[in-house]
């Protein structure tokens, strides 16, 4: 817009707040003396960030190889074709701010979560409340993204694109404030929930990024009885005053924000 910087500010103070906490939440584990367990040597640190960055940029081709053949979602809102400067720049932005929140997870995991043997509570029972947990937050956090004192400035530039499509990359084509609030409330989530193993912490980021990027396709996948499903998230996307959650409804039912899919209207027979 014609703006310039005034119009600019909010938004700008958004990155700005973006940048800072993971300084901060580095800054709040060593105060609370958690130990990085890895050994940053030069060669450790090229392959964490080859696998990192290589796996996301290999999750929306592994999505669309496992999950290509299912049902395809109609496309019922405008697609965004081509990515803009500005995407790209937020996309970049963002897959490397991950390099940064994965090394605070390991280390929130190695402080907070069991590495003992593996039982019922601590993997069964532990992983769906992980989920749970962070969907709390994060449907409380998506539904504050679209008051319209914030919406402009943040959520606005997400939900130009009406019809996900592209997996991974349309999931973290979002503002990097809100990436980043999104990510580390992961990091929150292991830190609450008391009995989590390790393994179980792995599980539920790895598979959490899975999800994140089958909300972002056409694949109709869903896990019953409505535990999980990829086209709740496409009505978000077309209906954006409803189901806030990442991976599940449960709060959104909870809210009265829960919009449940339906199929389009069958075209009539000429």
């Amino acid at each position: 817009g014609g703006g310039g910087m005034v119009g600019a500010s909010p938004e700008v103070a958004f990155g700005a707040l973006a940048a800072a906490l993971p300084a901060a939440v580095e800054y709040a584990q060593r105060r609370a003396g958690h130990a990085d367990p890895v050994p940053w040597t030069p060669a450790v640190v090229a392959g964490y960030c080859v696998l990192v960055l290589g796996g996301m940029e290999l999750l929306s081709f592994l999505v669309n190889l496992l999950f290509g053949g299912w049902k395809s979602i109609p496309v019922r809102g405008r697609h965004l074709d081509e990515l803009s400067p500005k995407d790209k720049a937020f996309v970049a932005i963002n897959r490397l701010t991950t390099l940064a929140f994965m090394r605070a997870y390991v280390i929130g995991v190695a402080a907070s979560c069991e590495l003992g043997p593996l039982t019922l509570r601590n993997t069964v029972i532990a992983l769906p409340a992980l989920y749970a947990v962070y969907d709390l937050f994060y449907s409380l956090f998506h539904r504050a993204l679209h008051l319209r004192a914030v919406y402009p400035w943040v959520h606005k530039h997400h939900h130009r694109q009406l019809a996900p499509s592209r997996g991974n990359t349309d999931a973290v084509n979002v503002h990097p404030f809100e990436f980043v609030m999104g990510e580390y409330n992961h990091l929150l989530a292991v830190t609450l929930v008391p009995g989590v193993h390790a393994v179980t912490a792995a599980v539920f980021i790895i598979l959490g990024g899975v999800l994140a990027s089958l909300n972002h396709t056409r694949h109709d996948v869903r896990v019953e009885p409505g535990v999980y499903a990829v086209n709740v998230h496409d009505v978000h996307h077309r209906v954006p005053m409803s189901n806030y959650g990442q991976y599940t409804m449960l709060w959104d039912r909870v809210m009265g924000t829960y919009i449940p899919y339906t199929e389009p209207p069958a075209k009539k027979k000429m």
